[in-house]
């Protein structure tokens, strides 16, 4: 072989070799989300693949998985999972706050526990209505006096998150009446429901 003809073979193996490096390194796989209950991590390779977003999916620590997108797509990839809401917010419901523990709590504090879990059990129940992303719910449960000639209302505001393209204005009525059967002593008139459009998807 000439000297000539070796040197062209050698720049072509090199030619190859830097493609091959190329092509590896743009297909290297970055951690998207660890941790997830399994459910979580379907959700959200689904929502992924059905964009058109390859992904892949590792058993994590004490029974979670993990999902991994190629470093070229990561971007892509945390967006569109931001827009659909996922993974799901963890709520806790009332059996989780209200764990035994041992620990003596004064009634303050069982209130205030008390009206948290009731928050995020109607947070998780909106949540969970298809278009909303998202939802919270902050309720107000003044401490009245029983012998008090005036006492003050509870009330509740609720904040839900709805995709770009979903309308769900129109589950309102049913939110407040969600929200009024599930506090005693809550009328319509003291709840108050805000919808949050997310914007379209910015075109590439």
């Amino acid at each position: 072989m000439t000297h000539r003809a070796l040197a062209t073979r050698l720049s072509s193996l090199a030619t190859l070799l830097a493609a091959t490096l190329l092509l590896t390194g743009c297909d290297q796989q970055t951690t998207l989300h660890a941790g997830l209950p399994e459910q979580q991590a379907n959700l959200v390779m689904a929502a992924l693949i059905d964009s058109g977003i390859p992904c892949h999916k590792a058993p994590g620590d004490e029974g979670t998985w993990n999902v991994t997108v190629s470093e070229a797509r990561f971007a892509e990839a945390v967006n569109l999972l931001e827009r659909r809401g996922l993974p799901r917010r963890d709520y806790q419901g009332l059996g989780e706050v209200f764990k035994k523990t041992g620990m003596i709590s004064s009634p303050s504090e069982e209130r205030i526990r008390f009206m948290d879990a009731l928050a995020q059990d109607l947070s998780r129940t909106i949540a969970s209505i298809d278009g909303v992303v998202d939802a919270r719910v902050h309720i107000v449960l003044p401490e009245n006096d029983p012998f008090a000639r005036n006492t003050l209302p509870s009330s509740a505001a609720v904040a839900v998150r709805s995709r770009w393209d979903a309308d769900v204005t129109e589950y309102v009525p049913a939110i407040k009446g969600l929200v009024k059967n599930a506090i005693e002593g809550l009328s319509a008139d003291k709840i108050m429901v805000t919808v949050f459009q997310d914007p379209p998807p910015r075109v590439p």
